[in-house]
């Protein structure tokens, strides 16, 4: 039975059906959900059932897994806890560190692009959803560069920004960030336009992680970003899921941004699991911008 892919936007997203991760698909399904990514950059599969050993096997046939954060649950494994409370049960502290650092992913970013070799993809499974509230949004920065004036082009065309996850953190609170975490993930630069190394197709790599830009003053350059942003995000430029379970959303971290929206993490409950694929190569070697990383 062939894969069917239905839009999820006029601009970019797709819903894929017509497989079972859990029964398992062939080289070629893999194939053709990877040129499915690069053409919509956002995929929802649906109905697709997975344990976290299940979700780490099916990821790691699109390339291999970053490990999760310094100081998150489950440091250094292949599997991100994206939820409210902790394994054996236990509600997290809403007001404490672990807590806070999962809160800021309300902002818009690209994950991992505070590493000098940023991820190419992500998948976020739903493995118990919030009563209401806790949906995904995302934004596609390949579609909002090409909306770009010639003029904006020009501007942005080699700007070096500085990636920090330290910044976006004490965006929401001080205590967001441990001195163990900022040390172990320093600022790192990155290519505010990127290319993609298939299609050639251009991207712009912005969001909440941005702390400065090369030669510019820092309100000149958070008011570029914050710009940027808002031309990326517009309502006719995104797309926002409401989860269901056993929904499976992967996305190119290349060409678009997305943000978490609240829940009650008080007296509701959440579990998401997150797996990132690594990027290909660093941006930057040697001070110098690699084609098409």
């Amino acid at each position: 039975m062939p894969i069917s892919i239905e839009p999820l936007t006029p601009l970019f997203g797709a819903t894929l059906t017509g497989f079972s991760i859990r029964h398992g698909i062939c080289d070629d399904v893999i194939a053709e959900i990877d040129r499915a990514l690069y053409e919509y950059s956002i995929l929802l599969l649906p109905d697709q059932p997975m344990d976290d050993n299940e979700q780490v096997a099916f990821t790691e046939r699109f390339g291999p897994l970053e490990e999760t954060l310094p100081g998150a649950v489950g440091a250094g494994s292949k599997v991100a806890r994206m939820s409210n409370y902790l394994p054996d049960g236990r509600l997290k502290d809403p007001d404490g560190q672990s807590a806070l650092f999962t809160q800021a992913n309300k902002f818009w970013h690209t994950d991992s692009s505070f590493k000098p070799c940023p991820a190419k993809a992500s998948l976020l499974s739903a493995r118990e959803i919030a009563v209401t509230g806790g949906d995904t949004e995302f934004a596609s920065t390949r579609a909002a560069y090409e909306t770009l004036t010639e003029d904006m082009k020009r501007r942005v065309a080699d700007l070096i920004a500085y990636h920090d996850i330290a910044h976006s953190r004490l965006k929401l609170s001080p205590d967001a960030v441990t001195a163990e975490q900022r040390a172990k993930m320093p600022a790192v630069p990155q290519a505010m336009v990127r290319v993609n190394p298939r299609t050639r197709r251009k991207s712009l790599l912005i969001g909440s992680h941005i702390c400065r830009i090369d030669s510019m003053p820092d309100d000149e350059a958070e008011a570029l970003n914050e710009e940027l942003v808002a031309i990326a995000t517009r309502p006719d430029n995104s797309y926002r899921h409401a989860w269901r379970p056993d929904d499976i959303i992967i996305w190119d971290n290349r060409t678009v941004l997305h943000r978490g929206h609240p829940y009650d993490e008080v007296n509701d409950r959440r579990l998401m699991i997150h797996t990132t694929i690594a990027g290909v190569a660093p941006m930057f070697v040697d001070g110098r911008i690699q084609a098409g990383a």
